[in-house]
């Protein structure tokens, strides 16, 4: 939530609430049953998340800098949909785990376990097995571990 989220609408997991008062009415109204806000507490709600700042970001060692150059690399592509200042491209994919969801941006990412639409990942190593997507979220199905731990120390420092 931190660091702007306003700028990246549509919401959810799936990409489809255009806004703060359609996420309130999903989550909010929808799932805790509780009543809609008026409209001024659900702007007030948009401006107070919004101005969450980010986390700063990680300092970044050796396997950090060489996981860098995977994420970056067009062999993984990772940053296809994870490139730009937002580590998002903003877009709604299905990236291998049978349904389309919102590419999440990366900012911070360390402080957002576990990992996934579902939580199926406790570790973002863990992203990288079986509840990952394989090869249809990013190709990284031929690194090595080490390979995978540079790319993990790189995404733990965003």
């Amino acid at each position: 939530l931190a660091g702007g989220i306003l700028a990246t609408a549509p919401f959810h997991w799936r990409g489809d609430l255009a806004d703060v008062d359609a996420l309130v009415r999903e989550v909010l109204v929808r799932g805790m049953l509780a009543p809609m806000p008026g409209r001024q507490d659900v702007a007030s709600l948009a401006r107070w998340l919004d101005a969450i700042p980010a986390r700063p970001a990680a300092s970044r060692g050796e396997a950090a800098a060489r996981g860098e150059a995977l994420f970056r690399s067009e062999a993984t592509g990772c940053a296809t949909c994870h490139g730009g200042p937002a580590h998002t491209n903003n877009q709604t994919v299905d990236v291998g785990t049978g349904a389309a969801y919102q590419v999440p941006s990366l900012r911070g990412v360390r402080w957002r376990p576990p990992y996934m639409h579902d939580g199926c990942a406790a570790t973002l190593r863990d992203r990288f097995g079986r509840c990952g997507g394989g090869d249809l979220h990013g190709r990284t199905g031929h690194l090595s571990g080490a390979e995978i731990d540079d790319l993990v120390a790189y995404m733990e420092s965003l």
